[in-house]
């Protein structure tokens, strides 16, 4: 069963929201671009994956997905737990197109269309960690005693891997996501008895939910980005033209000539992502782009945000 489902990260979303609002010159445009995409592309490979486990018995396995935990070195994230009563089951998961080569080192090498190599980083040894800190965890709270596996699953079928030196922990760990069902059977063979109850998973996956804490950052603090070099207004959802302008009631694209009632929507939503979560009648006129008091507040009022505060003070609370 799904213990814990496959929220949409905040992070990506606030990724996203800054790789629209950041003009291409900024300095920070193609890095926050680039990871963006990254994040989408692993959220994807997630959501894959989880499509995958569907087929898993209900009544044998409790699913966890995207757990982040705090231990004594910060925080550390996996990207889907498995726990059943004879094994726990590490999956960090991969959404890379093309080659992946496994070298001596250990280390993942894209090879790009172009030839070129990208260093994707020691995927073994990050596994590996996870390994550790999730057991030094489970001690730590005076958990028993159950095997740990790990695997790195790659998403996208199409995807080459390639272990150069025939190295056996990169064949034993490093798989393409068709061939997860069949490791869980392999795991679940070896030990028929188990090392937990039912009660006592039930008690560990209430346990690693509640340890979880979402990720959400100042997202402007983490790229080093002004609230300044935000880009305000409305986008057409036709062309992606900035700024919309507001007439009769509409939205209006003077470059495609598109019209919308709700474009400001995903303007309010950028700006809950980067900014926070309240606004007030002037921030919503700056964001917007608006003249009029009146006209920010028939916007906000619209959308029924709940308000706090009188007169002056008053803000809405922006919840999507």
């Amino acid at each position: 069963m799904i213990g814990k489902s496959l929220d949409v990260p905040v992070l990506m979303l606030q990724t996203e929201a800054l790789s629209w609002r950041l003009a291409e010159h900024h300095f920070k445009s193609k890095e926050v671009s680039k990871h963006a995409k990254n994040l989408r592309a692993g959220y994807n490979g997630e959501k894959s994956l989880a499509f995958t486990l569907s087929f898993l018995p209900e009544s044998s396995y409790i699913i966890l997905h995207n757990l982040r935990i705090y231990d004594a070195n910060g925080f550390f994230q996996i990207d889907t737990l498995i726990l059943s009563p004879q094994f726990l089951l590490i999956v960090e998961v991969k959404n890379i197109a093309g080659t992946v080569i496994y070298d001596e080192f250990g280390q993942a090498i894209r090879v790009t269309k172009k030839g070129e190599e990208d260093n994707l980083g020691n995927h073994i040894e990050q596994v590996n960690l996870q390994h550790f800190r999730l057991l030094r965890w489970m001690r730590e709270h005076d958990f028993s005693t159950i095997p740990i596996e790990k695997l790195i699953a790659y998403s996208n079928p199409n995807t080459i891997i390639k272990n150069l030196m025939n190295n056996t922990t990169v064949s034993d760990t490093v798989i393409h996501k068709e061939s997860l069902l069949t490791k869980i059977d392999d795991y679940s063979s070896i030990d028929k008895f188990g090392c937990m109850s039912e009660q006592e998973l039930q008690f560990l996956s209430a346990f690693l939910i509640n340890a979880h804490t979402t990720n959400k950052v100042d997202i402007l603090k983490k790229y080093q980005v002004e609230s300044t070099d935000i880009l305000r207004g409305v986008f057409c959802s036709g062309c992606g033209f900035l700024p919309m302008i507001r007439k009769n009631a509409k939205w209006v694209c003077h470059h495609c000539g598109a019209t919308s009632r709700n474009a400001h929507l995903e303007a309010l939503w950028h700006y809950s992502l980067l900014v926070g979560n309240t606004i007030s009648n002037r921030q919503a006129r700056e964001f917007l782009q608006v003249d009029g008091i009146q006209t920010a507040r028939r916007l906000l009022v619209k959308e029924q945000f709940k308000q706090i505060g009188n007169t002056s003070g008053r803000r809405y609370i922006l919840i999507f």
